[in-house]
C-alpha cells in the first residue's frame, strides 16, 4: 500500500485542495502531528476517530483556526474574558471552550477553538477554511511528533498527504473553559496557569477602568 504524499514548505495548495475534496490529511501542531478534516465536513469527528483507531486522543477534538473572526462566527457568545485571553495568548498554545453557535452535530453545545502557534498549520486556516483536528497518539499516550511516524502508520487511501513540519515538540494546548466566568482551566499544557489568571486579571482591571471613565461623574483628566 503506498504511503501518504509529504509536503515541504510552499506546497499549501495541494493540502487546501485535499481538504475541499474532504480528504483527511495530517499536519504539524502545537505538541505534536494531527489527523485534519475541513470543519463542517460530514461527520468529521467520527470519521478521525474511525481512521485514527487508537492513535487519536481520546479526549474532545479541537476546532483550528487561521483568523480571529473564523473563531468568533463559530461561537454563539464571546465573551469580554474570552476576548481578553485570545487577544494576549494567540497564536499560541491555547484552546477554549466555548459555546457553539449550532449548538448540535459533531460540536455539541460547546466547540473547542484554537490558534495554533504552529504556522503551516495556521496558513492553511487562514487561506482555506478552519479544521476540525485530533492529536496523533502513540499506545503508551506520547503524542507523535514525528511526520516519518504518521508516514508508517496510515496507507494514502486514508491519509491523503503529510504536510512536513519537522519533529514537532511541545506540551501541546493549553484548555480553557470560557463557557463559565470566570474562565476555569481545564488542563495545562504549554501555557502555564498562572499566565491565564495574569491576562484575566489585567482584563479586568481593564474592565473597570472604562466602567469608571464612562460615567457621567468621573473626575475629568
Amino acid at each position: 500500500m503506498n504511503a501518504p504524499l509529504v509536503l515541504g514548505p510552499g506546497r499549501s495548495g495541494e493540502a487546501l485542495a485535499a481538504l475541499a475534496a474532504d480528504q483527511v490529511i495530517a499536519v504539524p501542531g502545537d505538541g505534536g502531528y494531527l489527523l485534519a478534516l475541513r470543519h463542517g465536513t460530514d461527520g468529521a469527528e467520527a470519521r478521525l476517530r474511525a481512521l485514527g483507531r487508537d492513535s487519536i486522543d481520546r479526549s474532545p477534538l479541537h476546532v483550528v483556526v487561521g483568523r480571529r473572526e473564523q473563531a468568533v462566527a463559530l461561537a454563539s457568545v464571546w465573551s469580554d474574558e474570552t476576548a481578553h485571553l485570545t487577544d494576549r495568548m494567540w497564536p499560541g498554545p491555547l484552546s477554549i471552550m466555548v459555546p457553539s453557535r449550532s449548538g448540535d452535530g459533531d460540536d455539541g453545545p460547546v466547540v473547542s477553538l484554537t490558534m495554533p502557534a504552529a504556522r503551516p498549520l495556521r496558513l492553511l486556516c487562514r487561506e482555506g477554511e478552519p479544521l476540525t483536528v485530533g492529536a496523533l497518539r502513540r499506545p503508551d499516550g506520547a503524542p507523535i511528533v514525528d511526520p516519518a511516524e504518521v508516514g508508517v502508520r496510515f496507507t494514502s487511501s486514508e491519509v491523503a498527504l503529510i504536510v512536513d513540519g519537522g519533529i514537532c515538540r511541545g506540551a501541546g494546548p493549553t484548555v480553557v473553559d470560557c463557557t463559565t466566568s470566570p474562565p476555569v482551566v481545564r488542563h495545562v499544557g504549554a501555557l502555564p496557569e498562572s499566565y491565564v489568571d495574569a491576562a484575566l486579571m489585567m482584563g479586568n482591571r481593564r474592565r473597570k477602568w472604562f466602567a469608571r471613565r464612562s460615567r457621567p461623574d468621573s473626575p475629568a483628566r
